[in-house]
């Protein structure tokens, strides 16, 4: 077990974001430092649960908890208006008279942003923690309190921003993750480095090998830095009015097009698709003159080297254009873009030509 590293979110409600190595021994006491009593309610998925959800289980009874266990289907079209609506029942369900809830969000991104909607609105906000257990959750999802499910229309049209009382990051629950997952979460890491942290795209490019193969020092390094930069962001312009946590969304917004085109229907992974994204962000800008060639060329060559795709196969690049048009970032008719300028450093224009997307979605999209 490593010493944990601890981050601080200096948002409407302050909070720590807790990354260290096989330490769930130690939740209890940061559920108790977060001044959360009551009845836990775990809402998760049948995989995770299968995972971890004993440990998790024990632990929570081991600090006085009697947790109840909310399961939703294994697939991102769990963010949905008909699953939140039967979660919310479940929590309905399991109300009382001189009880008092608080969620645990135990799972990815799906379960994490289902779980902290729910817990908005359930009688207008309850307590909530999550317990990411993919990488893109620990490092991007989890902190920051955007909460949302889809529409058929676009990726995360209904959701607040709702901040949890404490993130608690596990590297051990990455060791049960597919290898296809876990290459995905390190696209948002690898995001982190080009908005604005030089340094750690170097760790990225210096400490490959040692990332790729889930040595846990290693994967904390990255995890608790990327954190950091979410936290530092989010606690600057929490409900993106100020512009800065505009940057976030680099690689997302071609990403989410691609992702809503397919239906999430599992073609490519968030992570995935936002490697495409940031891949076409790049492009765009070398080609608007933002960012010299040799930017997107390093982008690119940390993308391949890390085995995240830079084109999809098997979409219509008639979808994803039409996706684009309904992306939330779209500001009287003009769709603003997140694009480099070098390594740690972005802009966000609405200056860029339709015909220019439209020839970057053509060659990154194939039907």
């Amino acid at each position: 077990m490593s010493r944990a590293e601890v981050v601080t979110v200096r948002a409407s409600r302050r909070y720590p974001v807790v990354v260290g190595h096989r330490h769930l021994a130690h939740l209890p006491r940061w559920l108790r430092r977060a001044g959360l009593a009551g009845d836990p309610v775990i809402i998760t998925n049948p995989r995770v649960w299968r995972l971890g959800g004993a440990a998790l289980r024990r632990t929570l009874r081991q600090g006085g908890w009697s947790p109840a266990v909310v399961t939703v289907p294994d697939t991102e079209r769990s963010k949905s208006l008909a699953e939140l609506g039967r979660v919310l029942m479940r929590l309905a369900a399991l109300d009382g008279v001189g009880r008092r809830l608080f969620i645990v969000a135990f799972g990815g991104g799906v379960v994490g942003d289902l779980a902290g909607l729910a817990a908005a609105l359930y009688r207008r906000g309850v307590p909530y923690i999550q317990v990411p257990t993919t990488l893109l959750a620990q490092v991007d999802s989890a902190i920051g309190g955007k909460t949302a499910v889809d529409l058929p229309h676009g990726k995360n049209l209904v959701g607040a921003f709702y901040q949890p009382w404490l993130v608690f990051s596990d590297t051990a629950w990455l060791e049960g993750l597919p290898p296809r997952q876990r290459v995905s979460g390190l696209s948002e890491i690898i995001k982190c480095g080009v908005i604005q942290d030089a340094g750690l795209f170097a760790i990225l490019r210096r400490r490959r090998a040692a990332i790729q193969a889930g040595q846990p020092a290693a994967l904390q390094t990255v995890i608790a830095r990327a954190a950091r930069l979410k936290a530092r962001v989010v606690s600057a312009d929490e409900r993106e009015t100020g512009g800065l946590r505009m940057i976030l969304n680099f690689g997302h917004t071609l990403g989410h097009a691609l992702e809503a085109a397919t239906r999430y229907d599992g073609r490519c992974t968030h992570g995935e698709a936002v490697a495409i994204g940031m891949s076409a962000a790049a492009a765009i800008a070398e080609r608007l003159g933002v960012c010299p060639p040799a930017v997107e060329r390093q982008i690119n060559a940390v993308l391949d080297a890390y085995g995240l795709p830079r084109t999809a196969r098997g979409v219509r690049p008639a979808a994803v254009l039409a996706a684009l048009a309904h992306d939330k970032k779209v500001r009287h008719g003009r769709l603003r873009w997140v694009l480099p300028t070098r390594i740690g450093h972005v802009i966000v224009t609405p200056d860029v030509p339709p015909a220019l997307v439209r020839a970057v979605v053509q060659e990154r999209i194939r039907p």
